[in-house]
């Protein structure tokens, strides 16, 4: 079904576009999406985006909320992103807010197609009996709860992970230089982009590593000259880092049952709250990194990519502290779970599948029940699935029966 592998993912891409498109025409949100069109207006200007109280007026503004509360979003919001995003976010803070608000739908959409693909990324042409499975996968992908909500408040997470899949597919085609340039824009959320630079060096080796690393820096470079006028301002922005743990109450582990990394589950298991800032985050992953590399020495053979690729999206996940909606990054397991089933390691493949579409699931839904937590243990048993499993489930006679 080549046909059908290319529309689906169109006709989901196309459906998330025309969601993407009410939120920006029809309603007055978009929240997230405002604050990173300010903070490039503001270093236009020639201000500096990183004053909470600036963003926080200008938020007040544009969404009045006329009877605010400690945990209202006028009080529990920031720009927070690295300089390099007030270069990035540069045209759309050329544009009026409304064309603005409708040029990022555009730009939601295209990233849609590209994530609505990763089913058959490094196979295109899988067994006949899975395709049917792999179609829905793909407009699952694009097309939940998860997904969708995001679109309402304008976070960056969907435009992340498509440039992430359409680095992917540049890797695939020979083109690794392109893919690294297309990975520089997810450093926009740096603590969770960290992984494709490994991740970068293992599918091209370590000269297209060396250019995502020279991109990043050139456009954090570029962002603090535009801001403060010179690349020094780069210190102030570090300076400005240890603040915004706490500047937004729903980004500590203590308050947000919905954090779904490690720290959040230590929590829930009667451990201590730990806040993970720069050096911790760090720390989880060097751990994470180095029990990868622990299976791989222990089993004596290089891995799968889409085993390496599950490894660090999922690590990206565990070892940063986000919220829920940072869980689509998961879109990055899909090639793997697609490879178990092909190696007849059905067994685990289900539970992944089930633990993906549970992580899809409101955290409200579950709590009625009396789940807690639900996003940090799906987060874990994921994490165990791969560290256990398999590393190149497309070897052995179990997958030459399969795909045949």
């Amino acid at each position: 079904m080549p046909d059908a592998r290319r529309a689906v993912p169109l006709l989901a891409a196309c459906l998330l576009l025309g969601f993407a498109l009410v939120q920006a025409v029809a309603t007055g949100h978009q929240e997230d999406f405002f604050i990173y069109r300010w903070g490039s207006q503001q270093a236009v200007g020639g201000e500096s985006p990183y004053d909470i109280a600036q963003v926080r007026a200008a938020v007040a503004v544009q969404f009045p909320d006329p009877e605010p509360t400690p945990t209202s979003f006028v009080n529990n919001c920031g720009y927070f992103l690295p300089p390099a995003a007030t270069v990035l976010f540069l045209p759309f803070a050329l544009l009026p807010w409304s064309a603005a608000k409708v040029a990022w739908a555009v730009t939601n959409g295209l990233a849609a197609y590209f994530i609505a693909r990763l089913p058959w990324l490094w196979n295109p042409a899988p067994a006949p009996r899975t395709t049917p499975l792999l179609l829905l996968a793909s407009v699952l992908l694009v097309l939940n709860p998860v997904s969708l909500a995001v679109q309402v408040v304008g976070q960056s997470t969907p435009v992340f992970v498509g440039f992430v899949a359409a680095g992917l597919f540049a890797f695939d085609r020979g083109k690794p230089y392109l893919a690294a340039l297309l990975w520089a824009v997810p450093f926009v959320k740096p603590h969770l982009a960290l992984p494709l630079v490994p991740l970068a060096c293992f599918l091209g080796g370590w000269r297209p590593a060396a250019v995502l690393v020279a991109a990043v820096t050139g456009l954090n470079l570029a962002g603090a000259w535009l801001i403060g006028g010179s690349p020094l301002f780069l210190k102030e922005y570090f300076d400005f880092l240890p603040a915004t743990r706490d500047a937004v109450a729903y980004n500590r582990v203590a308050l947000n049952p919905t954090i779904p990394s490690w720290n959040r589950l230590l929590l829930a298991a009667g451990g201590p709250a730990i806040e993970l800032g720069l050096l911790g985050t760090l720390a989880g992953y060097v751990v994470w990194f180095g029990l990868l590399v622990g299976r791989c020495a222990v089993a004596g053979t290089i891995p799968a990519r889409s085993w390496v690729l599950a490894a660090a999206v999922t690590g990206a996940v565990l070892c940063s502290q986000v919220l829920v909606y940072e869980l689509l990054v998961l879109a990055g397991v899909v090639p793997w779970v697609r490879d178990l089933f092909a190696a007849g390691q059905r067994v685990r493949g289900w539970l992944a599948v089930v633990v993906l579409a549970a992580e899809s699931i409101p955290h409200q839904v579950l709590a009625g029940f009396g789940v807690e937590a639900h996003h940090a243990v799906g987060v874990a048993v994921l994490a165990g699935l791969i560290l256990t499993g398999p590393l190149d489930p497309t070897r052995g006679p179990a997958a030459a029966i399969n795909s045949a």
